[in-house]
């Protein structure tokens, strides 16, 4: 039986989840964190650009207008809340919030997706295009991961120290 498109969609959602909380593990080295903020940006976006992509063949079926857009404003507040992760300092406060806030998003997202969106998708779409959604969203999920460069610049306090980071003197480090 092939894979269905929720179960994709599903997968995206863990993994990210998982990436999220890896960045609030305060033993982490700099090079795990870097790799987990990685997998949350990377696999954010490629995940939301490529659903947004693959479904917006549906956006002419009128009951799938409302759950289509839910799904994608979320994809936009999601980033947005990405973004702010990134300008925090990892391990302080604000950078533990801002993880613990932008995974408790996706989970709600996940969970409206799957009670929502997949539903409405399975009884008003198409057949034949539900039928071939996972292959195309696997396509382009591909093809946005193939255009997006891994370890985005951005300057972290040094995790190294943590006892300077927990008094506001740790230098910014790149993070490569």
């Amino acid at each position: 039986m092939p894979t269905d498109f929720g179960t994709l969609v599903q997968r995206d959602h863990v993994d990210v989840q998982k990436e999220l909380t890896r960045l609030l593990d305060p033993a982490a080295t700099r090079s795990q964190l870097s790799a987990a903020l990685d997998g949350v940006r990377l696999g954010l976006i490629a995940h939301a650009e490529a659903e947004d992509i693959v479904l917006g063949r549906f956006e002419s079926i009128p009951a799938l207008v409302p759950v289509l857009a839910e799904a994608r404003a979320a994809h936009l507040a999601q980033e947005s809340a990405l973004a702010a992760l990134v300008s925090a300092r990892p391990g302080t406060a604000v950078w533990c919030e801002r993880a613990v806030h932008l995974r408790e998003m996706i989970r709600r997202h996940a969970l409206r997706e799957e009670l929502e969106l997949l539903p409405a998708l399975r009884f008003h779409a198409p057949r034949d295009l539900y039928q071939g959604l996972a292959g195309a969203f696997a396509t382009e999920r591909l093809r946005q991961l193939a255009m997006l460069q891994p370890s985005a610049p951005l300057c972290i306090a040094d995790v190294l120290h943590p006892e300077a980071r927990d008094t506001g003197q740790a230098g910014a480090v790149a993070m490569s």
